[in-house]
């Protein structure tokens, strides 16, 4: 596909992932595609995980002063700005912050056998415990919450900030160790005295465990064992009904962009990401380099700048100046062959697949008007 628009691709699909390393700008990049594609008249759902307080407040939710949102994981509506040129009929964008206690309570509440069921497990302290502490909860909650979406068709495109991780890979491997709770029985899960249960939910922390011992008596393990059995019911029942996971994702309705930044570190885990993708028969649509700076030319000879600060600054300061000025321009002129070598790296690598360049901005964009502009700016580069 060859195109200088940067949104084409997402006409084609109802899902866009948008996934890479960690502390590239993924928020970002996704809030200015789903505001793109609403702009051109899709009902578009931006799903978020961990937005800057600006960005939050700029996507229209409202936070504690523990900068959690109090929307109830309830999708919040975000006035288009104008745009004349790019606008059609009937677009709409909603963005909703995804927590993984309200996907977790959607899913009992909604696949549990009966309402006093799901009551139960919800009141029970070993589910408290599970969701603040089980190895990939996120993750398992983003996927879960993008199938209920997605079934739902309340919308044309769902586009989905994926969670940050330490290792981008993680996002698809987490789900499937939670997965396993829904395949293994109980009984499999508690052999060795309730530990292996225990550990697969996260709560094989001695200091958990004992907590939990008190809060349960002398039936904790018995009561572990309940827990694991009605609640992997639910995660059965919930994907035997939704379906698998990985269906889902290499669907012809899925496509995903992968951000990255420039740093050499980022690079390689994008290239590392982008074959994990293709070898997962993930449709993989463009790459977004972001917070790309041009390259500069070399600095003037010290002279020349020293002549030129001398005609504005006293001579006490001037060495000093002079110093700061050469350590700050050839930082830029570091950056911008890191962002050529990466651009070039990445087009090496994947020279079928379309790369986009977004430029860095300072301060970051915090504003609609900020995306609005931004989605102006990506520029094809192979």
């Amino acid at each position: 596909m060859s195109t200088t628009d940067p949104l084409a691709f997402a006409a084609a699909r109802r899902v866009v992932l948008c996934v890479g390393p960690g502390g590239v700008g993924k928020t970002t990049c996704a809030a200015a595609l789903a505001l793109g594609s609403a702009q051109r008249g899709r009902r578009v759902l931006v799903v978020t995980i961990d937005p800057s307080r600006r960005l939050a407040q700029a996507l229209g939710f409202h936070t504690t002063g523990a900068g959690t949102p109090i929307e109830g994981g309830a999708p919040v509506e975000v006035a288009l700005p104008p745009d004349g040129a790019l606008a059609g009929p009937g677009g709409s964008l909603h963005a909703l912050w995804l927590a993984t206690e309200q996907v977790f309570a959607e899913l009992v509440r909604s696949f549990a056998e009966t309402p006093a069921a799901a009551e139960a497990i919800l009141r029970n302290p070993i589910y408290k415990a599970m969701a603040e502490n089980l190895g990939g909860a996120l993750e398992y909650a983003a996927m879960a919450k993008l199938q209920l979406l997605h079934a739902a068709r309340s919308y044309d495109l769902i586009v989905l900030d994926t969670p940050p991780t330490a290792n981008a890979i993680d996002f698809l491997t987490a789900p499937e160790r939670i997965h396993e709770l829904a395949q293994n029985p109980a009984a499999r899960l508690l052999t060795g005295g309730g530990r292996l249960g225990a550990r697969l939910l996260g709560i094989g922390n001695n200091l958990v465990l004992r907590t939990l011992s008190s809060l349960a008596g002398s039936n904790f393990i018995t009561e572990l064992g309940a827990f694991l059995r009605d609640f992997s019911g639910v995660l059965a029942t919930f994907q035997a009904r939704a379906g698998d996971f990985q269906s889902l994702l290499r669907s012809p309705d899925t496509g995903v962009v992968l951000a990255t930044s420039a740093s050499p570190f980022s690079v390689r885990e994008a290239l590392d990401f982008l074959a994990v993708l293709h070898q997962r028969g993930l449709r993989v649509d463009s790459v977004v380099l972001n917070r790309v700076l041009p390259p500069f030319p070399p600095a003037p000879p010290r002279d020349a700048i020293l002549a030129a600060l001398a005609a504005q600054l006293p001579a006490p300061v001037l060495a000093d100046s002079l110093q700061r000025i050469s350590a700050a321009y050839a930082g830029l002129v570091a950056q911008g062959q890191q962002s050529l070598e990466a651009r070039t790296t990445l087009a090496r690598a994947y020279p079928q697949l379309p790369l986009w360049l977004l430029p860095q901005r300072e301060p970051p964009p915090t504003s609609l008007a900020d995306l609005h502009e931004l989605v102006s700016q990506f520029v094809r580069a192979a």
